[in-house]
């Protein structure tokens, strides 16, 4: 081209951005501004997304000095990209600043905090925001219900998540796949895998992250052969559009390990690399190990681990832990425990699970390992237990006092305690003859 207005440079940016070579966008940002060429909104709302995508915080914040400079830091299209990169980089002060500051947010600008907010755990104030949301007059679209039940999925809010169900409902969304993929994965990860089938079930049209939603639900909530049996109908449809990818070699694998199912996981395992060209990641090998290590195969988990091309993750160490517990192998124990302390020193279940181990076969090295932990003061973590009540979480410890209601939940646990005995004793007790 003879000549390239600022309608051609960005064109060619937004091409690239789109088509996965943002950083092909990025240099020719840069070379539009040594030919003189002056960047409009549009420009740095697609450089600024690109970095937010790859977490690239300095980049982003140089081209933000840049906006400052041309004086346009107030329009909502460049907010909106600076809003969606503070969000997704962690900087949820900054981000909530940002949006304060704005005299209208739109819908764009409620889904980026709302989805930030969520994802820094903080999934309260991620529902009052939506709250503020409704009040302002701004209708929720596809994404911002996407974000709010990866929220209500996250933190086993099951209750918050029927009600948004109630709404997309009302506005008219279930038909939309983002969103009616987004409650089966909400249904399947709250444990309510009847209510995510029924909605699976009622979509007029899938992609995979339908399938897998539903495919892991089942298998995370201990019903593999429906899960399994979810992945053949999948290969059935035989869509052109749709086809297995790594997530629904995790949920395939999980069914197998929780089954026990060794051959199948192998046949599973290599159909995702020979026939479906997927290179596995850690999470396929952990799947693998651990099937193989809970069946008791533990040589071959071993080996298996011995030929991976990258170091054993904690996960993958821990997992062999367990199964040498399980089936009392104290010295395999002992070699991944060695590894496990340096990774992770801190970490008390490794140290738990070692003592646990000796303690069952009577050995007095458990009492040793516990003044190991003294030594180095590590502390063991409390498990918690998670209640719903109403749109509530309350979280509880082993004899935990804090509770402000806990008088109430004692007598109410030593009632059904008594019903239980009661229950009991005239389910075993027969007549004397």
């Amino acid at each position: 081209m003879p000549r390239r207005d600022l309608v051609t440079w960005n064109a060619l940016i937004f091409c690239n951005s789109k088509c996965g070579m943002g950083h092909v966008g990025v240099e020719l940002f840069r070379q539009m501004g040594i030919k003189g060429v002056i960047a409009d909104d549009y420009t740095y709302a697609i450089v600024l997304n690109e970095f937010a995508s790859r977490s690239q915080i300095f980049e982003a914040m140089q081209v933000y000095s840049l906006i400052l400079r041309c004086g346009i830091c107030l329009d909502r299209f460049v907010s909106n990209s600076l809003l969606n990169l503070y969000s997704k980089c962690g900087f949820i002060a900054s981000a909530m600043l940002l949006f304060e500051e704005m005299p209208n947010p739109d819908v764009v600008s409620w889904t980026s905090i709302i989805s930030g907010i969520s994802h820094r755990g903080r999934v309260s104030k991620a529902f009052w925001l939506f709250h503020k949301m409704r009040v302002a007059n701004v209708e929720p679209n596809s994404f911002t219900f996407g974000a709010l039940f990866g929220a209500c999925a996250n933190s086993s809010a099951f209750q918050k998540g029927k009600q948004f169900h109630g709404l997309v409902l009302k506005i008219g969304l279930e038909a939309n796949v983002v969103v009616a993929s987004a409650i089966v994965d909400m249904y399947s990860k709250c444990g309510e895998t009847d209510d995510a089938f029924k909605v699976f079930q009622t979509m007029p049209e899938r992609d995979i992250a339908s399938w897998n939603g539903i495919i892991c639900g089942f298998s995370q909530n201990g019903e593999a052969m429906k899960a399994l049996k979810l992945y053949d109908e999948l290969l059935l449809s035989k869509s052109p559009v749709i086809a297995p990818n790594g997530v629904t070699f995790v949920g395939v694998l999980n069914a197998c390990r929780h089954s026990g199912l060794v051959k199948e996981g192998y046949d599973y395992f290599n159909d995702m690399i020979h026939r479906y060209m997927i290179k596995p990641e850690a999470e396929h090998f952990t799947c693998m190990l651990d099937l193989l290590a809970r069946a008791g195969l533990l040589q071959e988990a071993e080996a298996l681990m011995k030929a991976l091309l990258f170091k054993p993750d904690v996960v993958m160490l821990s997992s062999m832990l367990g199964a040498c517990k399980l089936h009392w192998n104290l010295e395999m124990a002992r070699h991944v425990v060695k590894r496990l302390y340096v990774d992770e020193p801190w970490n008390c279940s490794n140290y738990v699970l070692l003592s646990n181990l000796y303690a069952d076969i009577g050995r007095s090295e458990a009492i040793e390992v516990r003044e190991v932990m003294d030594d180095r003061g590590v502390e063991k973590i409390l498990g918690l237990s998670w209640v719903e009540i109403g749109s509530c979480m309350h979280s509880f410890v082993a004899a935990d006092k804090l509770h402000p209601c806990v008088e109430a939940i004692c007598d109410v646990l030593q009632r059904l305690s008594l019903q239980m005995q009661e229950s009991y004793q005239n389910e075993f007790s027969f007549p004397l003859n």
